[in-house]
């Protein structure tokens, strides 16, 4: 057994996105391992009480941080975006210092604890220069990698300065953490190998995104032609993703099935700006749905697609569609770094004539469609289910125990010390 201090950006409940789904499944599966948790995590006091008993069940001590952060893409926060401007760190980073948060740390750290684990680079602002056990990145998405692909579609000049200076101060402060890490955790191969090109010497394991397969069943065969996607919509590369749907890929099904929809579902704490929803009101066929039962939405689907060209990590969407037995339909981003097989557990295209036509294809047979969904079911069920998860969190812990990684790791924070100074 043990004994980590796991620092969180935000509470694992109420699951609400991608990223608190995969702080809550690490933190069950280290509880079922019998690891003692204690959690550190910015939130208002009110958010961890009212999950009180269900963190209890699985972390020996909750404390909260109040700490407000802002929407990395919000078009907001001026002020504190020029600020950055002088910094040498990132505006994405400098968003998570918190003089109480590193205050907390330092103060837990009196206590012996076996490691720290954080669940991004971002808290590791808050992190005093030296610490005496190893430290823990889980990089659940290359943050760097998302900003260089939003730069690719990115067309104001301005823009796309501001977009790139902040690129190369996220870069660096990436390659640093890891560099101090012990262990760096990553859920795909893709992200592995991006990891080890800029960080050679780190010790990296595969600790995929995975969910409770258990607790979705397959729905019957939905003949409605809806097409939905899921997403935050506070986000922009799912708004870029929605914009790029229906602006390249819709008006192409719509010509072939003049009775299909679409619909975008978001739960009301990552609602769109009203004027995105505004820009599409009058573009037949589409709907902007919010509520709080997300999934259910994604039950009444008859295909469900994921056309993001932003972003990095993998997608919790498209397990669980996967799941639901879904037909899925993603480009080659969307569907980045998991094991599933074009043509024959989803589709995978980058072209949006051939993205529509693979819906429209889908929409007229049934067959076709109930035969993808239930591979897609079974390549969930085999490589993304809570069981594997635990396996290969053990496997990884398991490197925290050689001699190798301790060593590395005592070298690490004696030569980025000084170094480290120039960023926290």
């Amino acid at each position: 057994m043990k004994r980590l201090l796991f620092v969180s950006l935000a509470p694992p409940l109420p699951v609400t996105n991608g990223q608190r789904m995969r702080i809550w499944a690490l933190l069950r599966a280290l509880a079922a391992e019998g690891h003692d948790i204690h959690l550190l995590t910015f939130a208002q006091p009110q958010e961890i009480s009212a999950y009180s008993d269900q963190l209890a069940g699985v972390c020996r001590s909750v404390e909260a941080v109040p700490h407000s952060i802002a929407r990395w893409t919000a078009g907001n926060n001026y002020t504190d975006r020029f600020r950055a401007l002088l910094s040498t760190n990132a505006y994405g980073i400098e968003r998570f210092r918190s003089v109480l948060m590193a205050k907390q740390i330092v103060m837990r750290l009196e206590d012996r604890y076996d490691a720290v684990f954080m669940c991004s680079p971002f808290p590791a602002i808050n992190l005093p220069n030296s610490i005496d056990v190893p430290l823990i990145i889980d990089e659940d998405s290359i943050e760097q990698i998302i900003l260089q692909r939003y730069l690719l579609h990115e067309r104001n000049p301005l823009r796309r300065a501001y977009g790139s200076l902040e690129w190369l101060k996220l870069r660096r402060w990436e390659r640093v953490v890891c560099d101090r890490a012990a262990l760096v955790l990553v859920c795909s191969e893709n992200d592995r190998t991006i990891i080890k090109k800029m960080c050679p010497a780190v010790h990296t394991a595969l600790v995929p995104n995975t969910i409770d397969v258990d607790d979705y069943c397959v729905s019957s065969n939905c003949d409605a032609e809806n097409i939905v996607y899921v997403g935050c919509m506070d986000w922009f590369p799912n708004r870029d993703a929605v914009e790029f749907f229906i602006d390249y890929i819709w008006p192409t099904v719509r010509s072939i099935r003049p009775s299909a929809r679409f619909t975008v579902v978001f739960s009301p704490q990552h609602a769109p700006p009203p004027g995105f929803r505004k820009r599409f009101f009058k573009t037949s066929g589409v709907e902007f749905l919010e509520t709080t039962n997300v999934r259910k939405e994604l039950v009444n689907a008859t295909i469900f697609v994921v056309p993001l060209r932003i972003g990095s990590g993998t997608r919790f969407k498209i397990l669980e569609a996967g799941a639901l037995a879904k037909p899925i339909v993603s480009t080659r981003i969307g569907a980045e770094g998991l094991d599933f097989q074009s043509g024959k557990e989803i589709i995978v295209e980058d072209n949006p004539a051939n993205f529509a036509r693979a819906i429209t294809e889908l929409l007229a047979h049934s067959q076709m469609r109930a035969a993808l969904g239930m591979k897609a079911r079974d390549r969930v069920a085999r490589e993304y289910s809570f069981k594997a998860l635990r396996s290969t969190l053990v496997d990884a812990l398991a490197i925290l125990g050689s001699t190798t990684v301790r060593q590395s790791s005592s070298r690490v924070r004696i030569q980025k010390e000084h170094r480290l100074q120039t960023f926290v």
